[in-house]
């Protein structure tokens, strides 16, 4: 019982064996690849080979002095060699061609190619077989054949019996085979079979396991662009970029339509010329250099992504990002992914939110925070020889807090602001630095000019809770001052306001030292 169902189990695993080996399953995509891979192989062969033998005629025929019967015969045998080579080149780089490779027509130019050439190479040999011994040529055509030609084990093998017997019985019918060893000739079969049968099992290995990775890649591309497809909404436009197989697609287009891409010839794609055509002008340098595609892979690397914020002349602020999806051995972006999103609305609540912390809330001035950095920045970059710095303080606060309260406080505070910008303008910036100290940063000629217009508008302003309103100021120019850093100027204009506001107390008549500022 044991014995008939071990003896059961090995026969069922011979025949999956002999099954596995002469009549293996091939997926289509595999049986595909190894199709266009044996073309390709019978392509180069056959031209290397046509050339060679080319060379080889040329040599024969200049090296006689006499070219006979038999120089004719060898003649012709090489030029039919040539021919077949030829043909063979001419089909496999028709076919190759076709975006989908005919099954049908592969093997059947194989089948064909392998038993002409066969058949050929036996033939040209077999003048030359002496005592069993067979020439160069015949076990060159062979291996070349072995190495190149894919067909199925059953097949290449009953092609193979089915050649060298049909040669055998032609031989036979000539002179009785007088020139061949059965032995070696049956060997030189088996192993012609067998060599065609471990060429197509290699091949196959080979094309399946291509498959295999193509597919996992494919699998991880899909992956990650309907992760893609998931988030775009939240980008304007969405852009595949492959630098393997050089082409750029929007994931947002259903059509999935590809533009190839040349980076010998063009450095940025088809999105971001459109987008840098509504670039503003003084941005056009930047938004170029950052789309470069030339160079966007080594900016890359190592990073989760780079962005820059760009202004559209009509649509306002917009994101651009290029996003490394996958990358290669060394850790560069062999696909990256490049996005666009408005940001309009947040630059604006961005600078609002600026505005808001560099400007004094009663009087819409800058602050002393604006102030300070201001004058760190002049401090970095330099000043120029008209630059002035002004200090200014409101006069007779206390009293007038006193009398009317925060009100009557605020509104002198408000009225020196109004009077202080009201010179100024845009020429420079006017700032409140404390309760009612102000400074004003300003490149100017003519400082004193500027004390009398502040002083002319502030004589004739008129409030609900004061009548009048009075500034003392100071100011430190760097053309009077240039030994002077920006530091040392502005202690020099609060020393000026200073002397200022003392002149003003002593032309009133009021004791300082009784007031609390």
């Amino acid at each position: 019982m044991i014995m008939c169902y071990v003896t059961k189990t090995v026969q069922i695993q011979g025949v999956s064996m002999i099954k596995k080996i002469f009549f293996p399953d091939i997926d289509k995509e595999v049986m595909m690849l190894m199709d266009r891979s044996s073309m390709k192989s019978i392509k180069n062969i056959s031209i290397i080979v046509a050339v060679f033998e080319s060379i080889a005629l040329f040599v024969f025929i200049l090296t006689r002095e006499n070219i006979g019967g038999k120089e004719w015969l060898s003649i012709y045998s090489v030029l039919f060699c040539i021919l077949t080579c030829l043909a063979g080149y001419v089909f496999t780089k028709f076919l190759l061609k076709k975006d989908s490779l005919d099954h049908i027509q592969a093997v059947l130019l194989n089948s064909l190619y392998y038993s002409v050439m066969s058949i050929w190479a036996m033939w040209a040999s077999y003048s030359k077989y002496d005592q069993g011994e067979q020439i160069l040529t015949f076990y060159a055509v062979e291996v070349m054949l072995v190495c190149f030609i894919a067909l199925r084990p059953w097949l290449s093998t009953l092609l193979t019996f089915g050649t060298y017997g049909i040669q055998f019985a032609i031989f036979t019918i000539v002179d009785g085979a007088k020139g061949i060893n059965i032995i070696n000739y049956f060997i030189l079969t088996l192993i012609s079979a067998i060599g065609m049968g471990v060429r197509f099992h290699s091949l196959y290995d080979t094309s399946e396991a291509a498959v295999k990775l193509q597919k996992a890649k494919d699998s991880e591309i899909r992956e990650k662009m309907d992760i893609l497809r998931g988030i775009a909404d939240i980008f304007d436009k969405v852009n595949l970029i492959d630098f393997v197989e050089n082409y750029e697609m929007s994931v947002r287009d259903d059509a999935q339509v590809k533009h190839a891409i040349d980076l010998n010839s063009e450095s940025h794609t088809v999105l971001s010329r459109k987008l840098r055509e509504r670039v503003m002008p003084d941005q056009l340098d930047k938004f170029i250099a950052f789309t470069d595609l030339t160079t966007v892979r080594a900016r890359l690397v190592g990073k989760r992504l780079i962005s820059d914020d760009f202004i559209d002349v009509v649509d306002g602020w917009f994101r651009a990002q290029y996003i490394p999806i996958e990358v290669d051995e060394n850790g560069i972006p062999i696909r990256i992914v490049f996005t666009t999103r408005d940001v309009e609305d947040e630059k604006q609540r961005e600078e609002s939110l600026i505005r808001i912390a560099k400007t004094d809330e009663l009087t819409r001035l800058f602050n002393r925070r604006s102030y300070v950095e201001d004058l760190l920045a002049y401090s970095e970059q330099g000043l120029k020889k008209n630059f002035v710095i002004f200090s200014a303080d409101v006069n007779g606060l206390k009293k007038i807090n006193d009398t009317f309260g925060h009100a009557g406080g605020d509104e002198l505070i408000k009225g020196a602001a109004d009077c202080l910008l009201y010179v100024i303008g845009n020429k420079g910036k006017v700032y409140r630095t404390g309760g009612d100290e102000f400074a004003i940063l300003i490149h100017t000629d003519d400082p004193q000019a500027i004390c009398r217009e502040i002083d002319d508008y502030v004589s004739g302003w008129h409030g609900k809770y004061s009548d009048s309103l009075s500034i003392s100021i100071g100011y430190a120019s760097y053309a009077e001052n240039e030994g002077l850093d920006v530091h040392e100027l502005e202690k020099k204009a609060d020393n000026e306001m200073y002397h200022s506001k003392a002149r003003y107390y002593e032309k009133k008549g009021i004791d300082r030292r009784a007031l609390r500022k």
